[in-house]
């Protein structure tokens, strides 16, 4: 008892000692201010309708919470319907490809291609300007409205698949192989796909059934139909003779080499041979140019052009049209001629695709090339030895014609023409073959080709092979103009091995080769010439194939001690014969 009464002691005297709460006065909040909070406070319409506590105290036996309100939504921004469209449009084109088209990739040209179905099999690049015109016109007549970037994002699409899944082909530009070396296809660029197929030395066209797949590039203009009738005899070359103011040899070069770039495809096997036109103003080269070369050789959309600057340029104007003529060129830097020189044997031209990747956009590069100039622009003798070169001659002002004039001659024979052509081109591939060239000159396939022009045309047997050597000795002659070392090589060889070769040190021959240099040709080219003797024996067979096309052969002799060399002449140095006479 005694323990509990001092218990409660204890807590009496705590609950004393404990201090009174301090009460806490409410803040005093203005009117606006409350009613702000009391909005804050209270639910909106869809939380009373939308939210658990609410359905609770709302629901009872049969009751049914109402759903929420679906939103509007704005017309023209569904980003789900659009896509349905887009759908729907590409299904549409889709349906149009698969009824007229087949899908084909080419590996030559890493291009997905689009091939006619009816008649020959002509091919054009999926992703061209020019297919998807066709596809967006077509689906236009049938009364279908889809946008243009909706048929281009389909062909860009479409194109990346068919070049990893679709039929791997070998498609040819404007000529093309046969089944035997003997045989070409040309095709002439018409609506109707007719093709003009040359064999057994005879001209043929053919309007469907044939194999091979011909390529349209986008520049490409139609061929002039060639005349129905045969013409064996090539009378129909007589209307283009009579309009070329060159020299005879020249006029028939010409008329070789145009047979020649017709009858020859675009192949790394093949090298093709670049014609060169000279002469002074109004002579008439960029009118041959644009009326002669451009009707019968290649038509195009593009008449002539200039030298790009840049070079890679030069590639794309290549995959744009067939042949590239280059009007009014002045002078050829040494870069452009080595690429011009990967342009005739075939090659291809490599660069960055974008600057922010690393991938590689390749181009090929070939193609037969056209150059005119007043002054010959070409210098570099590994070039000039892939060229014709051509001397337009200034006519007398009762000679010329004006360029209208021309045309019509040319409408009006144009058939003719094209046919003898065709002709000269049959019958030469039919013999080429069986012909052994008497000069052959680096351009092999062509030496041989004029050879067996020869023949058809009922030549002279050499004729145009003496023409086109003399060609090349004058082209080379004037290269080495520009060359101190050669050009004193070949004025030694003139002079000193004209009754039997010469033959000694490169010490013995410095000072031979500068008396036939001038001091101011020295200071000029300083760098190409030699100063000593293991300079020259360094050098001395550097211009060796120069001027073993003009006759001049130079000759290591078998190692000794004092290491001599030979120079002499060929028989069929073209300055020989001048030289005996004299």
């Amino acid at each position: 008892m005694e323990s509990k009464d001092r218990t409660q002691d204890n807590i009496q005297t705590n609950n004393s000692a404990q201090k009174p709460l301090k009460k806490v006065g409410k803040k005093k909040v203005s009117q606006e201010d409350q009613q702000r909070l009391d909005n804050m406070r209270r639910p909106s319409k869809a939380s009373k309708v939308c939210s658990p506590r609410a359905a609770d105290k709302k629901a009872g036996e049969g009751y049914v919470a109402p759903k929420p309100a679906q939103q509007p939504r704005r017309k023209g921004s569904s980003s789900g319907k659009k896509k349905e469209e887009e759908l729907t449009s590409s299904a549409k084109v889709k349906i149009l490809v698969e009824e007229f088209y087949d899908l084909v990739y080419d590996n030559r040209t890493d291009q997905a291609l689009v091939l006619e179905k009816q008649g020959n099999r002509i091919a054009r690049p999926l992703e061209s300007k020019e297919v998807i015109s066709l596809m967006f016109i077509e689906l236009m007549e049938q009364g279908e409205d889809i946008p243009w970037d909706v048929v281009e994002k389909f062909c860009k699409v479409i194109g990346q698949k068919v070049k990893y899944l679709g039929e791997e082909v070998r498609s040819y530009t404007n000529v093309a192989y046969g089944e035997n070396n003997r045989k070409r296809i040309i095709d002439l660029r018409q609506r109707s796909g007719v093709l003009a197929v040359l064999e057994d030395g005879e001209v043929k066209m053919v309007e469907e059934g044939e194999p091979t797949i011909m390529l349209r590039l986008p520049a490409m203009a139609p061929y002039p139909l060639p005349a129905t009738t045969p013409d064996p005899d090539l009378d129909g070359l007589n209307h283009l003779i009579e309009i070329i103011n060159t020299p005879e040899e020249e006029q028939y070069l010409i008329l070789c080499w145009m047979a020649y770039v017709l009858s020859h495809p675009l192949d790394p096997m093949v090298s093709q041979v670049f014609l060169v036109l000279l002469g002074g103003q109004g002579a008439g080269k960029s009118s041959f140019s644009k009326w002669i070369l451009r009707r019968f050789v290649d038509p195009s959309k593009i008449s002539v052009s200039e030298l790009p600057k840049n070079m890679d340029d030069l590639a794309v104007a290549s995959n744009f049209t067939y042949m590239v003529i280059l009007d009014n060129l002045r002078d050829l830097p040494v870069n452009s001629s080595d690429r011009l020189c990967r342009m005739s044997t075939g090659g291809e031209s490599l660069k960055r695709q974008l600057y922010s990747d690393g991938n590689a956009f390749v181009s090929s590069l070939q193609a037969p090339l056209v150059i005119n100039g007043i002054v010959n622009p070409v210098t570099e003798p590994d070039l000039s030895s892939r060229c014709l070169f051509v001397h337009f001659q200034a006519l007398g002002e009762g000679e010329r014609i004006t360029e209208k004039e021309m045309v019509n001659h040319l409408e009006a024979h144009e058939g003719e023409i094209f046919r003898a052509l065709l002709e000269l081109a049959a019958q030469a591939l039919n013999i080429v073959d069986d012909v052994v060239p008497k000069r052959p000159q680096r351009m092999l396939d062509f030496s041989r080709w004029l050879a067996a022009c020869e023949q058809v045309m009922g030549l002279e047997v050499g004729y145009l092979e003496d023409a086109y050597a003399i060609n090349q000795a004058h082209a080379y002659e004037s290269s080495i103009g520009e060359k101190p070392l050669a050009n004193a090589l070949y004025n030694f060889a003139l002079l000193y091995c004209l009754d039997e070769p010469w033959m000694g040190t490169c010490g013995d021959l410095l000072p031979l080769l500068e008396e036939l240099v001038s001091d101011r040709d020295i200071r000029a080219h300083f760098n190409e010439f030699p100063h000593n003797a293991a300079s020259l024996g360094r050098r001395f067979t550097q211009h060796a194939a120069s001027l073993d096309a003009l006759g001049v052969k130079l000759e290591r002799l078998p190692r000794s001690r004092n290491r001599q060399v030979k120079i002499s002449l060929k028989a069929d140095c073209p300055r020989l014969a001048e030289l005996t006479q004299d």
